[in-house]
């Protein structure tokens, strides 16, 4: 039986009516305000244990340029997902992080200063990365790729996080956009889907998913979350431009 959690890509209003239509929120240490240690553990009692806190990595530390910048940055991150028992820990690159044998290396470098106990770990790229090369990529590094379910096919798997990022101008994705989205979800035991739009639009994808996957004999329940380790923050290596 699949556990569902749907949220959106920034928490919108109250922790404590967010979390009764939603069961999941991206955090964005450094890149966006957020309160003190005593007020993220406020969030987390707040919800419920199922509900699922996940950390986007700054886009100092999405830069991949070691330096101190990245080490206080990522720092900073890993100590706001584990007072928040974050679920989940994403990098997202953007389009500037081409798919070099550097870049490669740099990915994995940086992946192997975060624990993987506890969180789940997942890496988001941008711009000019083909399909495979981004599941080779993610595979040797040893997390979890995201990809779109809205446009792509989503590799195989008992776990997968996607974002929805193709509303465009739209404020609901349509029915049968939602149908295909669940149609790639497949078979899978933990479900992450992150929408990027407002709430009434991440509310009704969570209907709607929980009603297809209900008709195909996989409704959603709530999913059991694991405390983070604490994290260990080691320092990253530079390596040269390879092309």
């Amino acid at each position: 039986m699949a556990r569902l959690h749907v949220g959106l890509h920034a928490l919108q209003g109250d922790i404590k009516k967010y979390k009764d239509q939603l069961d999941l929120v991206e955090i964005r240490p450094v890149d966006m305000s957020l309160p003190g240690a005593p007020g993220l553990r406020k969030w987390r009692k707040a919800a419920p244990p199922a509900f699922v806190f996940s950390v986007v990595l700054p886009r100092v530390v999405a830069e991949l340029a070691p330096g101190k910048a990245l080490d206080d940055a990522l720092a900073t991150s890993l100590e706001v997902a584990t007072t928040l028992e974050a679920r989940c820990i994403v990098l997202s690159t953007s389009t500037e992080i081409r798919p070099t044998a550097a870049n490669r290396k740099r990915i994995a470098a940086l992946f192997a200063r975060i624990p993987a106990e506890g969180a789940l770990r997942f890496w988001e790229p941008r711009g000019m990365w083909e399909r495979e090369d981004v599941i080779d990529t993610a595979r040797a590094a040893g997390v979890l790729p995201i990809f779109d379910a809205a446009r792509d096919e989503l590799p195989r798997g008992p776990v997968v996080y996607t974002r929805l990022r193709s509303l465009g101008a739209q404020t609901m994705l349509s029915a049968a956009a939602l149908d295909r989205v669940a149609k790639r979800l497949g078979e899978r035991r933990d479900i992450f889907l992150v929408v990027e739009g407002t709430r009434g639009a991440a509310i009704r994808a969570k209907s709607t998913l929980v009603a297809t996957l209900a008709r195909t004999g996989r409704a959603p329940e709530a999913g059991s979350i694991a405390a983070p380790v604490a994290p260990i923050v080691r320092p990253l290596v530079a390596e040269d431009e390879e092309q």
